[in-house]
């Protein structure tokens, strides 16, 4: 009789072992799964939120500060800030300024410093006046009423400009003769004197003259770097 009890109390405890251990084995399964949904969703969710990070129109009104044109959108997105858009005019209008300085001065009124005293008078006339340069011996300068032209040895050594002529053609544009537009179309001065601002392309340069003490301009000079 104890036999049979004990051989029933050792299936009771097998049955009981058994069953919890599939129970750990399905609580450790279900865990298991229960993290790889995460991780699945959290990649997911990864993937979702990238393309509209790139396709913000935050991003995209930043395109046409690029220089290559085949990045500019055909129409700008409706919903870009109004600051960004701004920035971009203003790029955009700093480029172009800085694309419309001149980089080299070919004549100052038309006259090169490789003319000859035929060539200026073939483009001007005779001048009213001629005179000996008291400073340079050799030097030679033709008075028009609007400019003073300087040779020496037949070559053109010097071309003046004075400031009340009002406005300047520098190479093929004309303009205001004032600092201001001097400076928007060839930059800042290279050197500045007492006397004046320098502005150097290679070999020529032009010296705006100015009163020290009140900065009146007194004229425009055009001249070679061999002459100072």
């Amino acid at each position: 009789m104890n036999v049979m009890i004990r051989e029933k109390e050792a299936q009771m405890l097998t049955h009981v072992t058994g069953y919890h251990r599939r129970f750990y084995r399905l609580a450790l399964f279900a865990l298991v799964v229960t993290l790889i949904l995460l991780v699945l969703k959290g990649t997911s969710s990864g993937r979702i939120v990238e393309p509209e990070a790139v396709l913000s129109p935050a991003v995209i009104s930043m395109l046409p500060e690029g220089s290559d044109d085949s990045f500019l959108p055909v129409s700008p997105p409706k919903l870009a800030a109004q600051d960004d858009a701004g920035a971009g005019a203003y790029n955009l209008s700093q480029a172009a300024s800085s694309s419309s300085i001149l980089t080299s001065l070919v004549s100052l009124e038309g006259i090169s410093l490789e003319d000859n005293t035929a060539d200026v008078t073939a483009k001007k006339g005779a001048p009213l006046t001629t005179v000996e340069d008291p400073q340079f011996i050799g030097e030679t300068i033709y008075q028009y009423p609007d400019v003073n032209v300087g040779f020496y040895e037949d070559v053109v050594a010097f071309v003046q400009v004075p400031a009340r002529a009002g406005r300047i053609q520098i190479n093929d544009q004309e303009i205001p003769l004032t600092l201001t537009d001097v400076k928007q179309l060839l930059g800042e001065p290279d050197f500045v004197a007492e006397d004046g601002v320098v502005f150097q392309r290679k070999e020529a340069l032009i010296k705006l003259f100015m009163q020290p003490d009140t900065q009146d301009l007194i004229s425009i000079d055009y001249y070679h770097l061999s002459s100072t």
